[in-house]
């Protein structure tokens, strides 16, 4: 049994579409050397895509369903222009996949090498972020922030030393408290469910009668109460 390769299928299905006056291959179409010319008038889109690569030695796949009536005349303009004017007064487009071309509707035509475009820079004109404002030296803008302190831990300590309860409290929100050398070491009961830091250092404080307070360095530090 003869096989039928898949370009053999391919140049019987387009044969088998005809044109609208039954027209031979070839006929809206010529070429000489590397310049094609059409003269399609009222012949069938596909007609003409079909005597245009097969003349240029171009592989394509048309899709199903695309039908146009053409009017133009080309006088030896390159293979790639035939084919743009061609395809735009269609209301088709093309993609190349592996140096065939896939033809339809809703297809973007997009050649070998393109790259998506990309937006235009910022003209330099336009206003550019300002900077941030400069701080005094010797002084660091980077604090606990309100959503630090708004993180969730939970302690189940029994007759804890103060100093490794805050220690969980660091372990579990990543805020470092530093507690100052002179804050006595308290052992205490810390029950906290579920609840979030800065509650917790509230209760631990007033408790123990110390007080709390955001540091320059992204801390929290403990001493006592005044």
């Amino acid at each position: 049994m003869k096989l039928i390769t898949p370009i053999a299928a391919l140049l019987i299905a387009a044969t088998a579409w005809g044109t609208p006056q039954d027209q031979n291959p070839g006929e809206s179409v010529k070429t000489e050397g590397d310049y094609v010319s059409i003269s399609a008038k009222g012949d069938d889109v596909r007609s003409v895509l079909f005597d245009l690569f097969r003349q240029t030695k171009n592989n394509f796949v048309l899709d199903a369903g695309v039908r146009w009536v053409l009017y133009l005349h080309l006088e030896k303009v390159t293979f790639e222009q035939a084919l743009d004017i061609v395809v735009q007064n269609s209301e088709i487009g093309y993609e190349i996949k592996n140096g065939v071309y896939y033809i339809g509707k809703g297809r973007k035509t997009a050649k070998p090498g393109t790259q998506p475009t990309k937006p235009n820079p910022t003209p330099q004109h336009e206003e550019q972020p300002k900077p941030a404002p400069k701080l005094p030296e010797n002084t660091n803008s980077k604090q606990v922030t309100d959503s630090e302190l708004q993180k969730r831990l939970t302690t189940r300590y029994s007759v804890t030393p103060i100093r490794k309860v805050f220690e969980e409290f660091t372990r579990q929100t990543g805020v470092k408290i530093e507690v100052e050398a002179s804050v006595p070491d308290y052992k205490l009961d810390a029950f906290l469910i579920d609840t979030s830091l800065k509650y917790s250092l509230d209760v631990i404080c007033d408790a123990a009668k110390l007080k709390w307070s955001k540091t320059t360095n992204g801390t929290i530090k403990i001493e006592k109460a005044s």
